[in-house]
């Protein structure tokens, strides 16, 4: 009898220690995919804080620009700026589309990007922040009617991360029309 009750210590204690194995991969994987979550809504907020920045400095500057209307290309304006408009200490006309997406500035990059029909314009530009590893890429986009009224879509497109080949790069954009 002394026998069967060794063999049975042995196998209770083997199966309380898988047991308590499986608890504790259980709670480490639950562990490891939180803070891989937690780590996916901080780079998410970054690139909506890139977007809003983004949006922002175009709103701004379609209503704010001193000489004209706006420091946007319009269908009937063929002249917009091509300095002097600047967000973050940082001139997006000047300085407002890269030679590739995200490629590292100053280096070839050039005024920004407009492209117009008889009817509309959209404006191009990228917006990044030195401090930081995250920018906004931000269309703004103005139409004549019919009527004669001019509507603005601004789409703002902001970016985690602007490293060229980012394995983790998340976009998140906003939407202005008015």
């Amino acid at each position: 009898m002394k026998k069967n009750s060794k063999g049975f210590t042995i196998f209770f204690a083997t199966l309380v220690a898988s047991l308590a194995l499986a608890i504790g991969l259980a709670i480490y994987d639950i562990t490891v995919r939180q803070l891989d979550l937690a780590t996916t809504v901080i780079q998410s907020q970054y690139a909506i804080y890139a977007a809003d920045s983004g949006a922002e400095c175009a709103l701004y500057w379609d209503s704010k620009f001193i000489g004209a209307g706006s420091a946007f290309a319009t269908s009937s304006a063929s002249t917009y700026p091509t300095s002097g408009v600047v967000c973050g200490a940082y001139d997006i006309a000047a300085k407002g589309t890269p030679p590739t997406p995200f490629g590292p500035e100053p280096g070839g990059w050039g005024t920004w990007n407009v492209g117009s029909t008889d009817t509309a314009a959209t404006t191009t530009f990228t917006l990044t922040f030195p401090s930081y590893s995250y920018c906004a890429r931000v269309e703004v986009g103005k139409a004549v009617n019919n009527l004669g009224i001019v509507s603005t879509t601004i789409r703002s497109h902001g970016y985690n991360t602007c490293a060229k080949n980012a394995q983790n790069q998340l976009e998140r954009e906003l939407k202005v029309s008015y």
